[in-house]
């Protein structure tokens, strides 16, 4: 409950952002320039509400760039043109920016792990949610479910196979789309374990991790 809680507040919180930023960016007359930084201002939103320190740093720095641009009587192409070239910029300085060792606000059983070591385990089943890509799953047997979340900062989450069993969750999109959710249960309380769910893989691609486990 928790969690849900959680992630209510950093929607609520987003969401204030993005508004307050597009209000700040946008003007009216200008369809294509105010389509992009309505996509420039969710990037931002998004990294504005999760852990990554440097990164808020790096965001408000394009917020605030953006800001300039748009009170700047410019022609819409060289808007366009500025606007590209903050969003390049920032993107540099987020791969150049060292990670912080902020701690993460969610709870749960989420813990962080060098990308190194997850990409050395051994993979046996690989998947993704299909309407998220920055969110990948991966099947080992001595590993068991690593769940790959994250842009900027990964979030790692590991799932036990030993003492879990899946289940194939569909809903009626999902079931036009091919797509499905797959959760995983303890196999001595008969609980739901954690949270962390598969979302939106295909369909056949849990039947066929269902018979690897």
């Amino acid at each position: 409950m928790e969690s849900v809680k959680n992630g209510l507040l950093n929607f609520c919180k987003g969401f204030g952002i993005w508004f307050v930023l597009l209000i700040l960016n946008t003007r009216s007359g200008e369809a294509n320039v105010n389509g992009l930084k309505i996509i420039l201002d969710t990037i931002l939103a998004v990294i504005l509400v999760g852990s990554y320190r440097n990164g808020k740093y790096i965001a408000l720095v394009v917020a605030a760039l953006t800001t300039v641009v748009t009170f700047l009587p410019l022609h819409a192409g060289l808007e366009i043109l500025l606007l590209i070239g903050i969003a390049v910029l920032g993107g540099i300085l987020l791969k150049a920016a060292p990670e912080d060792t902020q701690e993460s606000q969610t709870a749960g059983q989420e813990s962080y792990i060098p990308e190194s070591v997850a990409d050395n385990q051994p993979t046996f089943w690989k998947s993704r949610n299909w309407l998220n890509p920055f969110e990948t799953y991966i099947y080992s047997p001595d590993a068991g479910i690593s769940i790959r979340k994250g842009i900027i900062r990964r979030t790692y989450i590991t799932i036990p196979t030993t003492t879990t069993k899946a289940r194939i969750h569909q809903g009626i999109l999902q079931r036009l789309l091919g797509f499905c959710d797959v959760s995983f249960q303890n196999n001595y309380t008969g609980q739901q374990f954690g949270e962390d769910t598969l979302q939106n893989i295909r369909f056949k691609s849990a039947r066929e991790l269902m018979y690897m486990l």
